[in-house]
C-alpha cells in the first residue's frame, strides 16, 4: 500500500511541475515589451502628475501669479479673470485678456493690454502648490501705450538686474504719445524678449519688427556694477542703415560714450560727454560720401536743441544738392515740424574738385518753432562771384515737400562770369547783382521762379518767358545752362 501512494505521490508532482514550467513559457516578456509597459506606466503617471494644477484654486493662482510677477519680473499685472491651465507645448496658464500697470503710478496708468498671455511653470514641485515656480512668460498680441514720462521709468528700470527668466513679447505693437494723448509713432513688434544673462552678467533686451513700415532690429545690453554700461545696436537693412551706441554713466550722474551711425558710403562716428542734461561732443575718423568731415556740438533734450557746426573737405559742393531720397523722405515725414525742435547747424565745405563749379560754400539749416529755414546758406565762386539764399522756407503742402526762398547773386567780375558762360561780345555788359525768387517742388524735381531782379530791376515778361525753361531740373545740364542763360542775358540787354 505504501508503495502506491509513493508512485501516486510521485505521479501528481511530476504533472504539476511539467503544467507549471508550460504555464510559465507561456507568460515568459520579452525585454522590449516590459520596456514598453514601463514607458506607457510612467507616461500616464507623469501626465496625470501634469494636470496636479487644475486642481489648485484658481483665486490663490491669480494671486501667486501676480505676487511672483511683481516680485520678479517687476511687473504689475491686473484684471485677471479668464485664466486655464494647458500642458502643452509645456505646462502653463493662459490669461486671456489682461493689463500691465505702471509700478508706483498713483492713477494705476494701463500701459499695457495683453490678448494671450503664458506663464510658463518650473514642473519639479506640483505636488507642493506653495512653490509653484514661474519659470517664462510670453506676452502675444498686446498693445503698449507709452508716453516720454513711461519711457523714463522703463529706462531707469534697465538699469536694474533683470530676471534670468526670459520675457517674449510677440506680434505686439507700441504707441508712444506726447502730452495730449495723442499717438505720434507705432513700432510694430515681431519678436522681443528680454532677461539676465548670467554668463555676460548683463541685462539682454533684443527687438525685432518695424517703424514707419521699415524693418528693423534693436539690441539693448545694460551692466551695472560700480558704473552703468549700456549698449545699443539698431539696425534697417533696407535704409542700409547701423546705429552703434556705448554708454558709461558714473555715479555722479555725469557720462559719456562713443556713437557710430553708418548709412551707404557715410561714417558718423562719435565721441561725447554729458552733465547737467546737456551733451557736448566732437567727430572722430567720421566721413561723408567717402569724403572726411569734421564736426563739433551741444545737445539738449528736454527742450530738443540742437547745435551743429560741421567741415568737409575735397567734397563736391555740386553733388550736395542732389538730394539725398531719405533726408527727403525724412523731412517729409513732418516729424522735424515740431515746435518743440530748435535746430541750428553749419556745414562749412571746401572743394579741391577743379570740375566743381563752387569752390567753398557754408550752408545753414535751421529749425525754430516748428518751421524749417536754410537762411543764409552762401556758396562762393572765387574770382567770379558768391551765391546767398534768404527769407527761405521748407514747408508741406498737399503732402508735398517745397521749399521757397530768394537768391541773391553778387557779381564779383562779370567779365569772368560772360567768360564762362561764352557769351557773345556785344551782350556784355556790366551786372552787378541778380535777385531770384522760387519755389522748388522736391517730389517733382520742379522750379518755379516767382520773381526775377537785375541790378534792382524788374525783368520784362519775355525775360520771364526765357528763364521758365530751368523749371523742369530732371533737364538740366551746364550746355543746356549757358544757352538759356546767354538768351536771359540778351532779353534783359535788349
Amino acid at each position: 500500500m505504501k508503495k502506491i501512494v509513493k508512485n501516486f505521490n510521485n505521479l501528481v508532482k511530476n504533472t504539476i511541475f511539467k503544467v507549471k514550467n508550460k504555464t510559465i513559457n507561456k507568460l515568459k516578456i520579452s525585454n522590449f515589451n516590459k520596456f514598453l509597459i514601463t514607458f506607457i506606466s510612467i507616461l500616464f503617471l507623469y501626465i496625470f502628475y501634469l494636470q496636479i494644477p487644475l486642481l489648485y484654486d484658481k483665486d490663490w493662482v491669480k494671486d501667486k501669479i501676480q505676487t511672483q510677477l511683481l516680485s520678479e519680473f517687476k511687473i504689475n499685472l491686473d484684471s485677471i479673470d479668464d485664466i486655464s491651465y494647458r500642458i502643452l507645448p509645456a505646462p502653463h496658464f493662459l490669461i486671456i485678456n489682461s493689463k500691465i500697470i505702471m509700478n508706483n503710478s498713483k492713477n494705476k496708468k494701463t500701459i499695457a493690454k495683453i490678448k494671450n498671455l503664458k506663464i510658463f511653470l518650473d514642473q519639479i514641485n506640483f505636488l507642493n502648490k506653495k512653490k509653484m515656480n514661474i519659470t517664462e512668460m510670453i506676452i502675444n498680441n498686446a498693445n503698449f501705450s507709452l508716453s516720454k514720462n513711461d519711457l523714463k521709468v522703463l529706462n531707469d528700470s534697465s538699469n536694474q538686474k533683470f530676471s534670468d527668466k526670459k520675457i517674449k513679447i510677440n506680434e505686439s505693437s507700441v504707441f508712444f504719445k506726447n502730452n495730449l494723448e495723442e499717438i505720434i509713432t507705432i513700432i510694430k513688434i515681431n519678436k522681443s524678449n528680454l532677461f539676465f544673462d548670467n554668463k555676460k552678467i548683463q541685462n539682454q533686451f533684443e527687438l525685432k519688427g518695424n517703424v514707419f513700415a521699415i524693418p528693423f532690429t534693436f539690441k539693448l545690453n545694460t551692466k551695472n556694477d560700480l558704473i552703468i554700461e549700456k549698449e545699443f545696436l539698431f539696425k534697417a537693412k533696407t535704409l542700409n542703415l547701423g546705429i552703434l551706441n556705448k554708454h558709461i554713466t558714473k555715479k555722479d550722474k555725469s557720462a559719456a560714450g562713443s556713437n557710430s551711425i553708418s548709412f551707404s558710403n557715410s561714417i558718423i562716428d562719435t565721441r561725447y560727454k554729458s552733465r547737467d542734461k546737456k551733451l557736448v561732443f566732437t567727430s572722430k575718423n567720421s566721413k561723408l560720401n567717402n569724403f572726411k568731415i569734421n564736426y563739433a556740438g551741444d545737445l539738449s533734450i528736454d527742450p530738443f536743441e540742437l547745435n551743429l557746426d560741421m567741415i568737409l573737405n575735397n567734397s563736391n559742393i555740386s553733388k550736395l544738392f542732389n538730394f539725398n531720397s531719405i533726408l527727403v523722405e525724412f523731412i517729409n515725414s513732418g516729424l522735424l515740424f515740431n515746435e518743440n525742435i530748435s535746430l541750428n547747424t553749419s556745414l562749412t565745405v571746401y572743394t579741391k574738385n577743379n570740375d566743381d563749379f563752387f569752390d567753398n560754400a557754408k550752408i545753414y539749416f535751421n529749425i525754430l518753432n516748428g518751421k524749417i529755414n536754410i537762411d543764409g546758406t552762401k556758396l562762393v565762386v572765387n574770382n567770379m562771384g558768391s551765391l546767398k539764399l534768404s527769407n527761405s522756407s521748407l514747408f508741406l503742402q498737399d503732402n508735398k515737400l517745397f521749399l521757397n526762398a530768394t537768391f541773391f547773386f553778387d557779381i564779383k567780375d562779370s567779365d569772368r562770369l560772360f567768360s564762362f558762360l561764352n557769351t557773345n561780345k556785344r551782350l556784355r555788359k556790366t551786372i552787378k547783382n541778380v535777385i531770384v525768387n522760387i519755389d522748388y517742388d522736391f517730389l517733382n524735381n520742379e522750379i518755379k521762379f516767382n520773381n526775377v531782379k537785375i541790378d534792382n530791376n524788374k525783368t520784362s515778361d519775355q525775360f520771364m518767358n526765357i528763364i521758365d525753361g530751368f523749371r523742369d531740373n530732371n533737364l538740366n545740364n551746364l550746355i543746356k545752362s549757358r544757352r538759356l542763360l546767354n538768351e536771359l542775358i540778351e532779353a534783359y540787354v535788349g
